[in-house]
């Protein structure tokens, strides 16, 4: 008769005994086969273990392995772990709640509610509980891992990513026919947007006349550099002061959004020690009472928590966690973000890309998410309140950020080459 597993509380090398808690999964089934030189243990379900930590059943596998030393495969078309040589469950265990120590639970909160982000081969722990972001301990062997099977995961993605951009050319080029269709498509889509530029030109003519001077102080350049890259001086935070955000606007219904705004201003000054849940279900809340499209609810949160000394009281890094739930990794959603930091950049564009930087740094906007905002004009997500020559601004601003972007993609492509 097959052994089966008992349910118990997900805890480290430190047991948890409170029988209400929520985090629970099963005890580890292992199977002792073969003999000699060839025996075995058979981990019978991996794949429960694995999806109860949240992790992956060749990693929490491969473990076992730097652990005992011994090798260890995985058949993911079987669901078969096999850990080489006799182990008997207790000494699996005991190993698991070890691999949940060092690689599962968060080092703040002590919950089990982490995922992985890595960048430049550094594995970090990312809670979903309270926000914190700590680094795993890099000297482990399972670290080797698990950045191998990140890269192979890159490299997969971008493949197919490749792929679909071929199948769709493949099917553009199938539909437009003939090279001198295809040069009358381009012709047509040409005017339509030079027709649809002068529209959105004449409509924001009285507003750039307000903006023309904003540009003139060059000496701004330098300090740029300095906030992204660690290097604080008084001539930045000063500039900071000046930035204009009550006056942002350009979304529909004005009239509404300003009121979503207002009272998530109040909820936030009323209940400082509110959660990154709470202050998420609130906009949640006032943009559906309020009747505003799903995407509104970005700006909603970000013309209510960005405030005019957002570089001194460092308040992205404070509300990136909400911002990450309110996008909840949708890079429609992320896209929207760009759109709302821009709308309250009109003012100061030099500010725009230090936001832009920070909120890439606290893991709340995508590498991929920027590159192609930067790879495209004016586009369905930018405000009215933002036309071709600003949003041209803003992009010029943020060219340290994007080129910095794209250098570091360039150099993870080379190192898996």
């Amino acid at each position: 008769m097959s052994k089966r597993a008992q349910i118990i509380n997900i805890s480290g090398t430190t047991p948890v005994e409170d029988p209400a808690y929520r985090y629970k999964m099963p005890t580890v089934v292992g199977k002792i086969e073969g003999r000699g030189n060839g025996i075995k243990t058979v981990i019978s379900n991996i794949s429960d273990l694995g999806l109860s930590l949240h992790r992956s059943p060749p990693e929490v596998n491969k473990f076992f392995g730097c652990e005992l030393g011994a090798q260890t495969s995985y058949s993911e078309e079987t669901d078969r772990a096999v850990v080489n040589g006799a182990h008997t469950d207790t000494v699996l265990q005991s190993m698991i709640h070890r691999y949940i120590e060092y690689f599962v639970l968060c080092p703040q909160c002590g919950l089990p509610e982490t995922e992985y982000k890595i960048k430049s081969d550094l594995i970090w722990h990312r809670c979903k509980a309270c926000g914190a972001k700590e680094m795993v301990n890099m000297q482990h062997k399972l670290c080797t891992f698990i950045l191998a099977q990140d890269k192979k995961a890159k490299a997969e993605k971008k493949k197919a990513e490749k792929n679909d951009k071929k199948n769709k050319k493949d099917k553009k080029d199938k539909k437009h026919g003939s090279d001198e269709e295809k040069k009358k498509d381009k012709k047509d889509k040409k005017d339509k947007d030079k027709k649809k530029d002068k529209k959105d030109k004449d409509k924001k003519k009285d507003k750039k006349d307000k903006k023309k001077e904003k540009h003139e102080d060059e000496k701004g350049d330098d300090y740029l550099k300095d906030a992204m890259f660690g290097k604080k001086e008084n001539g930045l935070a000063d500039d900071m002061d000046d930035l204009s955000i009550e006056e942002t606007a350009g979304v529909d219904d004005a009239g509404a959004l300003d009121l979503a705004v207002t009272a998530t201003k109040n909820f936030l000054k009323s209940n400082p020690e509110a959660s990154a849940d709470e202050i998420a279900e609130l906009v949640v809340n006032e943009q559906m009472a309020s009747a505003l499209k799903s995407y509104d609810k970005v700006h909603i949160f970000i013309r209510a928590a960005i405030t005019t000394n957002f570089f001194k009281e460092k308040e992205i890094e404070k509300y990136a966690p909400v911002i990450s739930i309110i996008t909840n990794g949708n890079p429609i959603m992320e896209r929207h973000l760009i759109a709302a930091i821009e709308s309250i950049c009109v003012e100061k564009p030099k500010t725009f890309p230090v936001m832009i930087k920070q909120l890439f740094d606290e893991d709340a906007l995508e590498e991929e998410v920027i590159l192609e905002w930067a790879g495209e004009g004016r586009s369905e997500y930018t405000l009215d309140l933002v036309d071709e020559e600003t949003r041209a601004v803003l992009r010029g601003e943020a060219e340290p950020v994007v080129a910095w972007l794209q250098e570091e993609d360039s150099d993870d492509e080379s190192d898996e080459e």
